[in-house]
């Protein structure tokens, strides 16, 4: 398939490839759900590598930022690694993405997987110019098939990658261009660094865990007064898990979604698809070209997020 979004695509992982896990964010909290998701790896034909800290801990971090940055420098560098999946999200990304040098990223041309803390990464890919994956990560024991099949397509650049995401209808219309975002909270603190995202002309995807209605409300106010919704073509919602108030249960986030977003946005929103942080996260790519359908309430890509995908 030709490249639409006029960025650089990483291989497509063929039999045999070998997948590096690193932790560059939490450390590892079930070691059952990491030796379960290593396994799925190995059971589609590919090889796995572990980061030589991937089981560290400090804190709230996988380790200090020296080991965390040493592990995804050496598979970032190792030409043997196809794609590099991130064990879990948490916190600790944004303290090591200063020492990333763009160039080098996009010569690597490495398929980055991850999603929560590491959006920040995914906007940092897309600002150097590779595509990358929104996608499950190896911290839960929950995932269905049907999620890991979406990432296995989107890593084969099979045809099952292109099926549409279905969710719930907000605002109608059609809208096609770049699949940007991630995590709510990861994109209003990409404000001000230089992997700000950038959402002129995007279908702008979002996703949250853990935040109040009021949390939402003002992070979708910062990302309006920022500037970042009056460009965008379209807006994509996940889901917001566990996002409801105790003191407050006549506000939903959908009521948020409604009251905060849908004034700013003249084109179609659709709400309730299936990613984020829950087990039937399916995945996207990020920086690809994809369309948004706010009467059908579907979201696609377009395109492959790696190179050969047919």
């Amino acid at each position: 398939m030709a490249r639409r979004s006029g960025l650089a695509r990483p291989r497509a992982l063929g039999p045999g490839a070998l997948v590096g896990v690193c932790a560059p964010a939490g450390p590892l909290l079930g070691p059952e759900a990491l030796d379960q998701g290593l396994a799925w790896f190995e059971a589609q034909g590919w090889r796995v590598r572990c980061a030589a800290h991937l089981r560290e801990r400090r804190g709230y971090l996988a380790g200090d930022d020296e080991q965390r940055l040493g592990d995804l420098l050496a598979l970032l560098r190792d030409p043997e690694v196809a794609a590099i999946v991130a064990l879990r999200g948490g916190y600790g990304i944004t303290r090591i993405l200063r020492h990333l040098e763009p160039g080098e990223l996009v010569a690597a041309r490495k398929l980055f997987v991850g999603y929560s803390d590491t959006t920040a990464l995914a906007l940092l890919l897309r600002r150097a110019g590779l595509s990358s994956i929104h996608g499950p990560m190896l911290d839960r024991d929950d995932v269905p098939d049907a999620a890991r099949e979406r990432l296995a397509a989107l890593l084969r650049g099979a045809p099952a990658a292109l099926e549409p995401l279905h969710g719930k209808p907000l605002a109608p219309g059609r809208a096609r261009g770049p699949l940007v975002g991630g995590n709510l909270r990861m994109l209003c603190a990409s404000l001000g660094t230089p992997w700000e995202v950038d959402t002129r002309g995007v279908i702008l995807f979002l996703e949250e865990v853990g935040e109040q209605p009021y949390a939402i409300d003002r992070s979708l106010g910062q990302l309006r007064d920022a500037g970042k919704l009056q460009d965008v073509a379209g807006v994509a919602v996940g889901q917001l898990v566990n996002c409801r108030s105790e003191r407050y249960p006549e506000t939903s986030p959908c009521d948020v979604i409604r009251d905060v977003l849908l004034p700013e946005i003249d084109g179609p929103v659709v709400s309730g698809l299936p990613f984020g942080h829950l087990g039937d996260n399916r995945a996207l790519g990020v920086g690809v070209l994809a369309e948004l359908d706010g009467d059908v309430a579907t979201v696609a890509l377009l395109e492959q997020v790696v190179e050969d995908g047919s």
